[in-house]
């Protein structure tokens, strides 16, 4: 029984641990504190630490560096260790799509002016896909491989690595944006709307017209920005004026 209480407490200061790092309170490159700081601050034991810690180091959240634990880059932390529920309710819609915008319209500019080959194969093979595709699952799947082939046709590797170490910010968060913030009533979304944006993206990029391809990139951004914003504050309207039962009959 005490065993079984102790990995509970351990596996809840992992969360609240886990917390703080996706919230970017504990930065990437910090050392954690020590470990009777944490036994001071969250009134645990120190075996209930360490436990916490060690759980954290196998996950990715933590490093061990000069027998010290240092706070790992969350974007380098693998998918299924991510609590998107805890890094939805700190990040903004605006803060996520205000960072694509500002990193995605210089690789689209760049992209423009030196792709060669048969660059362009591997941005047209996604954007078929996304043309029908048979579910939504697989047309954000072609989505996220058309902006990874677009940021790979920079022929900066220091770029495209940024780009895609984040993908999981860019693309998945809003995922999950769409799926908890959908109103119960609400029409369902029209997977693949933003198919001809991306066309026309491509098309700027392979007629090398850096304006055009940079002003398509831009809006098809807005665009998907704009139509997550409403939905969510359709869904919190909904949930403020679904009315509690029986409330009709007191008032």
């Amino acid at each position: 029984m005490n065993k079984l209480t102790r990995v509970t407490l351990a596996d809840s200061l992992a969360t609240q641990l886990r917390q703080q790092i996706l919230s970017g309170r504990l930065r990437s490159g910090e050392t954690m504190p020590a470990e009777r700081e944490l036994q001071e601050a969250f009134g645990v034991g120190r075996t209930t630490v360490r436990e916490a810690l060690q759980g954290l180091v196998a996950a990715g959240f933590l490093l061990r560096r000069n027998r010290q634990l240092v706070v790992s880059d969350p974007s380098a932390v693998a998918e299924h260790e991510v609590d998107y529920a805890a890094l939805a309710a700190t990040i903004s819609v605006e803060d996520v799509y205000d960072t694509r915008k500002l990193l995605e319209c210089r690789i689209v500019e760049i992209a423009t002016r030196n792709w060669a080959d048969d660059d362009l194969d591997a941005a047209r093979g996604p954007l078929e896909r996304m043309r029908e595709p048979a579910d939504e699952e697989g047309f954000h799947v072609a989505d996220i491989e058309f902006h990874t082939a677009i940021a790979r046709m920079t022929k900066r590797p220091v770029l495209a690595q940024v780009y895609e170490s984040n993908a999981n910010l860019f693309f998945r968060l809003p995922s999950f944006w769409r799926v908890f913030t959908q109103p119960e009533d609400a029409p369902p979304r029209k997977v693949g709307a933003g198919w001809a944006g991306h066309v026309r993206v491509l098309d700027a990029i392979e007629a090398r017209d850096v304006d055009a391809a940079v002003r398509g990139t831009y809006e098809l951004l807005d665009r998907v920005q704009n139509d997550l914003v409403e939905r969510m504050a359709v869904a919190r309207l909904s949930r403020t004026t679904t009315p509690v039962p029986g409330q009709q009959d007191r008032d």
